[in-house]
């Protein structure tokens, strides 16, 4: 039987999360790439545009097969149905018995559970109750979650530490993400110029210290007093026409 929840073990994409996105190696990778192409200015990262969207979606869809199979001895499959706030979305397929069976077993650490979890308190109000005897009526002695689903989606994550199954343990779904290709605008950012003689001396191979000198010469209005590689002289006048 199918029941509609949300993703357990998951913790959501926050800034804390192992699955948040990192930006540091946006950052780190467009700074070394931009070397190697001879462009030294700042960029502003704050403009980089990421579809957050498309990413979140990628990396939800392949917790769902990961975590289907490490709770495969209590679920047949995970749905993937859309992104929730910090959360996921999805549809179940259970197997009633063997899920109804470990509650029942592990039924005083699960009552541990529920009022660790489910206990109001100064800044925290629980819209669910903290009682055993109220989850087995609600859940039909645990066989039946269309009351409400979130029921299933906590019991499963029960089941998950009961089991020592943790979040960090699907650390290398983050191998198969390309976070590059989720951002819209990084070859604008890649081959973004200040415009100066200096950028455009240094993104066509000449050496940065002679780079600055050139540009020095230039500025202070003494460049044609120096012998100059044609090359240069080339990068002068395109600069020079650029200014037009």
């Amino acid at each position: 039987m199918k029941y509609n929840t949300y993703l357990p073990i998951f913790s959501g994409f926050d800034y804390n999360s192992m699955f948040s996105f990192d930006y540091s190696a946006i950052e780190y990778e467009l700074q070394e790439e931009r070397k190697q192409k001879g462009l030294f200015s700042e960029v502003d990262f704050n403009k980089l545009d990421i579809d957050y969207k498309s990413y979140e979606e990628n990396i939800a869809e392949k917790l769902c097969c990961q975590i289907a199979i490490a709770l495969s001895d209590f679920i047949e499959g995970i749905n993937f149905q859309g992104l929730a706030k910090n959360s996921v979305d999805v549809s179940i397929d259970i197997k009633e018995k063997e899920i109804a069976s470990f509650i029942y077993t592990n039924k005083e650490k699960f009552c541990e559970y529920l009022k660790k979890r489910y206990t109001s308190y100064d800044g925290f109000f629980s819209w669910y109750s903290n009682d055993f005897d109220v989850w087995e009526s609600e859940t039909k002695k645990f066989s039946d979650f269309n009351k409400n689903g979130h029921y299933l989606g906590s019991i499963l994550n029960f089941i998950a530490g009961q089991e020592g199954i943790k979040e960090e343990g699907f650390a290398d779904i983050l191998e198969n993400i390309y976070i590059f290709d989720y951002v819209k605008n990084y070859q604008e950012f890649l081959n973004q110029s200040d415009n100066s003689l200096y950028e455009l001396l240094t993104s066509n191979k000449v050496e940065k210290g002679f780079a600055e000198y050139v540009e020095n010469s230039f500025n202070n209005g003494l460049v044609n007093s120096l012998c100059l590689p044609e090359k240069i002289l080339s990068l002068i006048n395109q600069f020079e026409q650029g200014r037009v």
